[in-house]
């Protein structure tokens, strides 16, 4: 396919991206392959010295754009963003290492296995960088704060102070609020990332699951609203070394620590800590890190240049048979599945 110039770039995000502008670094995608349905969605494609990736934007409706993104970064990247008008931004990343820097705050680490909102002004820009090595898995949901509000009736009495003033555009000083990923919001993460639909379907079932992922985080940011102790301190505290666990586990999930070194590596005692990841996350610290290695094995085996072999080895095994077993006792299935499907 013809490589694309800056003409041709500059006119996708013009009408895929009118609410939300950016303006690239580098323009110099390989190529691009448009869906049948072309006034929805586009699918974008880097394979260079930088990266082996790919972007999908779709836009359901004029006051929203949906992007999935998945690739491996080879070099650093960077990108510049300007909003042409208030924005707001849900960031799913299941993984990959990157960070958004203001020009008042600096910046800002965007950890994996997190779901950020973001609320940026009008004409203020900021840059989105990618760390060389990474592998970045993420759904990213932009949308006009009022149809945010009004389409999923955000309730502002059941959230932090911190998370109101995102949402709602409170504080200036206030960009981003971050909370882990839960269970339930990485499985369907995986499922958009991994949808095997083309054409209308897919797009059908991106915006789905894109309104699924929308519905789970506010969902489960009033239902913890809601059963928050009245003295929040130290329940804040401790629920904050449970997160802290969850991030040195997916940061690790190759060789994760055994319960007793993560747990003197967040500063509780390993029963306190089973319990309470356990409440929090709805399934064991062992369960987790299982889930979170099959599913990274299932996300690699998308990449057919990897050996079965080699994605269990980027997942902790040493031995591709065991690896095999794993994986179909997680999913009742062989890998091979996946290539051959």
């Amino acid at each position: 396919m013809q490589v694309p110039t800056q003409n041709d770039i500059n006119r996708i995000y013009a009408e895929f991206n009118q609410a939300y502008h950016t303006e690239p670094e580098r323009f110099d995608f390989p190529n691009i392959s448009q869906f049948d349905d072309s006034d929805k969605g586009v699918r974008l494609e880097l394979n260079d010295d930088v990266a082996r990736a790919y972007w999908e934007l779709y836009r359901p409706n004029e006051d929203m754009l949906i992007c999935l993104a998945e690739g491996l970064y080879h070099a650093p990247y960077r990108q510049t963003i300007l909003p042409t008008q208030d924005v707001v931004t849900l960031r799913f990343v299941l993984s990959g290492n990157y960070a958004l820097t203001f020009s008042d705050v600096g910046k800002v680490e965007i950890p994996q296995a997190s779901a950020s909102i973001m609320h940026t002004k009008k004409g203020h820009a900021f840059d989105l960088s990618i760390d060389a090595g990474s592998h970045l898995s993420s759904v990213t949901l932009h949308m006009k704060p009022e149809f945010l509000y009004e389409s999923y009736e955000i309730n502002r009495e059941k959230m932090p102070v911190h998370l109101r003033n995102v949402v709602f555009g409170g504080e200036l000083s206030d960009y981003l609020y971050n909370l882990p990923l839960s269970p339930g919001m990485m499985n369907t993460i995986l499922d958009l990332l991994q949808m095997s639909y083309d054409g209308t379907r897919r797009r059908l079932f991106t915006e789905a699951k894109s309104t699924e992922l929308i519905c789970r985080l506010f969902q489960e940011i009033e239902d913890d609203f809601d059963a928050r102790p009245l003295s929040a301190t130290p329940a804040s505290t401790l629920k904050n070394k449970v997160f802290e666990a969850q991030l040195v586990l997916v940061e690790n999930y190759k060789s994760p620590p055994t319960i007793t070194e993560l747990a003197r590596q967040v500063g509780l005692n390993r029963s306190r800590l089973c319990a309470e990841f356990k409440e929090i996350f709805g399934t064991t610290i062992f369960e987790f890190c299982q889930d979170y290695r099959m599913n990274k094995a299932r996300e690699l085996l998308q990449d057919r240049n990897l050996s079965i072999a080699q994605v269990g080895e980027r997942v902790g095994y040493d031995h591709a048979t065991n690896f095999t077993a794993a994986f179909k006792k997680q999913f009742g299935f062989l890998p091979k599945a996946i290539r051959a499907s």
